[in-house]
């Protein structure tokens, strides 16, 4: 009985590989990947770039279509249309993208995370070479299927080729993605972008900023701490917008709003509304303590960058206090100046990109400490020329699951 059992029983590395030599050679490639990451030279990214990406990307899809063309019968090209070398692969891929969100994709204080290249995985070697493998076994049954063509396999073929488009789009298009961003100030054409390592970028076309908008919510009103300068708990209710007319209780205190100017600055012992650069808002209050009945008014501001703030103290514990008003949105004028005479004008705003020749171009920032007044607009420009490869494989793929659902259905009913 047991001659039998061995004679049944399979040897390690015995022809076809399975599982277990799948495996092995997917954690093979992934701590060689990590001793290239230890003992590289150089921590830079890993990137190619046009036109040396469409190249290798032509030559690999031409290898692969030769290698199962004239070497399908070796032992590694048949190994690597097999499920074992997918569904490792797809497996090992899954655990570094696990990795990857465990672990913070920054520069670490831990050295052994640095030099394992574990908080930069999408440019860490081991991850590149179990993503290469899986996307060679992906590639590989994508021609098989292709060469041996059934109307059946069809939503097979889409979803196979779609993905490995989307995927082989995402890596090689990194040395061609850019990401700058360019200071414009008003009544200024500025067309001199930077890239993240402070790079200056000569734009083929120029932003010409009319106008920077921002709207503020109004500010609010806080009790604070004289002893600590914190602001001081109030049941839970510790700020309230200001607005005239509105009356507020801060423990024993009733603070009232008699006025309020969005802008202005102090004329001896009033505020007056006034149109100038750093006029911050203003309020005037009336603050009754409601235990000894006793009221005073005074004027409270928030300040600016030109101005003091103002408080109003109301007892030796507390003042009430004008917090710097929050924006509720802020926006850029703009015109695109092109070397053709053109003159594009739009809009920006946050979260709202304007598409200008494959370039996707942002509101990012402004300058803080001038607030509403300032006169810079900080853009933020993305062009991604790879996208549009990333889209079509990810149409192939929903293409293919249609497909696939359709002929499911087809079947089902001919049954």
């Amino acid at each position: 009985m047991s001659d039998n059992n061995n004679k049944i029983q399979r040897n390690l590395w015995e022809n076809p590989w399975g599982y277990v030599e799948s495996f092995f050679i997917g954690f093979g490639l992934i701590i060689t990947g990590l001793f290239l990451e230890v003992f590289s030279t150089s921590k830079n990214t890993f990137t190619i770039s046009y036109p040396y990406n469409v190249i290798f990307l032509v030559g690999y899809i031409l290898l692969l279509f030769v290698l199962f063309k004239w070497f399908s019968n070796s032992q590694i090209i048949r190994w690597l249309t097999k499920v074992p070398a997918s569904i490792s692969s797809i497996a090992l891929v899954t655990l570094m993208v696990m990795i990857m969100g465990i672990i913070p994709q920054v520069s670490s204080q831990n050295d052994l995370i640095n030099n394992l290249g574990l908080n930069h995985i999408t440019s860490n070697w081991a991850f590149l070479l179990i993503l290469f493998q899986f996307l060679t076994c992906l590639g590989l049954i994508s021609i098989k299927r292709i060469l041996q063509f059934k109307w059946s396999n069809f939503g097979f073929i889409l979803n196979h080729v779609g993905l490995f488009l989307a995927l082989t789009a995402g890596i090689l298009g990194t040395g061609d993605l850019q990401r700058l961003s360019i200071n414009v100030y008003e009544n200024e054409p500025s067309w001199v972008a930077t890239d993240a390592q402070k790079n200056e970028v000569e734009l083929p076309f120029a932003f010409y900023l009319k106008d920077f908008l921002i709207d503020e919510y109004n500010p609010k009103l806080a009790l604070v701490d004289n002893k600590t300068g914190s602001i001081a708990h109030n049941d839970g209710k510790n700020l309230y917008l200001v607005e005239k007319g509105e009356t507020y209780f801060f423990k024993n205190f009733e603070v009232k709003i008699d006025d309020f100017l969005p802008n202005a600055i102090r004329f001896g012992m009033r505020y007056e509304t006034v149109n100038e650069i750093g006029s911050p808002p203003a309020a005037k209050i009336s603050v009754k303590n409601i235990a000894t009945d006793a009221t005073q008014t005074g004027w409270i501001s928030s300040g600016s960058f030109r101005y003091p703030y103002e408080s109003l103290k109301i007892s030796e514990d507390y003042s009430v206090v004008m917090t710097i008003p929050e924006v509720k949105k802020f926006s850029s004028d703009i015109d695109i100046l092109t070397k053709e005479g053109e003159r594009i004008s739009t809009v920006l705003e946050v979260n709202k990109p304007f598409n200008y020749k494959g370039w996707e171009i942002y509101q990012l920032s402004y300058d803080d400490k001038m607030g509403k007044w300032s006169d810079l607009s900080v853009l933020e420009l993305v062009r991604d020329p790879w996208l549009p490869v990333i889209y079509i494989g990810i149409f192939m793929m929903i293409a293919g699951a249609i497909y696939m659902f359709w002929m499911g259905n087809k079947i089902t009913k001919n049954q």
